[in-house]
């Protein structure tokens, strides 16, 4: 039985247009692949995660749907105090967008230790940002740290080449002494390059071009 992912696959090749209707992987397609940049390994209770920067899937999500609030979001928050003898916080909202809404639940550690002495005074702000996270993965986003690519080093090199390209090299200065053996090489018929691989090659000044002509 093929896995999900290549299903997806084989969804992207047109080679399974009956299984996913055409059209409904558009917003998917757009948003599953993750910048590197903005990730970060994290160690959660012994198991090796990628997490992404918050701010970073919100400006994802602005791209696509509009203003935070406005065209997205949560509504209908609450928070629920009924596990905290477990030590536990469970959030509950209707996550909403253009194309529709949908409740979401989750769930956090309330305190910062395990003998439950010491509150996370900044649970709640976690709490909602980790539901984001999970809401906005259900469309798509990101959907390429969920399905574990980025365990593939490989997949995560490809990705910086895409997003984080090297900048260019910085092109060499040439002196007035090298610029004026060129030009009488060039002369004589013994240059190596011409004028356009030349100024390719180096960074000339104003000057030295116009002496070059």
């Amino acid at each position: 039985m093929e896995t999900f992912e290549e299903t997806l696959e084989k969804r992207k090749q047109n080679e399974v247009g009956d299984i996913i209707p055409t059209g409904n992987l558009d917003l998917w397609n757009k948003v599953e692949k993750t910048n590197p940049k903005y990730t970060k390994k994290a160690n959660v209770k012994g198991n090796q995660i990628t997490s992404i920067a918050p701010q970073f899937q919100v400006m994802n999500a602005t791209e696509q749907f509009g203003s935070y609030g406005s065209t997205w979001g949560f509504k209908n928050m609450s928070i629920d105090y009924t596990l905290m003898d477990k030590g536990l916080v469970t959030f509950k909202a209707l996550f909403y967008y253009p194309s529709g809404e949908f409740e979401t639940i989750n769930s956090i550690q309330l305190y910062r230790d395990n003998a439950m002495t010491k509150i996370d005074d900044n649970f709640a702000k976690k709490l909602e940002t980790d539901t984001l996270t999970k809401a906005l993965s259900k469309l798509g986003f990101n959907a390429d740290i969920f399905l574990g690519k980025f365990d593939d080093i490989r997949y995560v090199e490809d990705l910086n080449k895409e997003f984080n390209p090297a900048p260019p090299k910085a092109k060499p200065k040439l002196t007035d002494e090298h610029l004026d053996m060129f030009i009488k090489a060039l002369a004589d018929g013994t240059a190596k390059m011409d004028k356009i691989q030349l100024v390719a090659a180096y960074d000339l000044t104003s000057d030295q071009l116009k002496k070059l002509g």
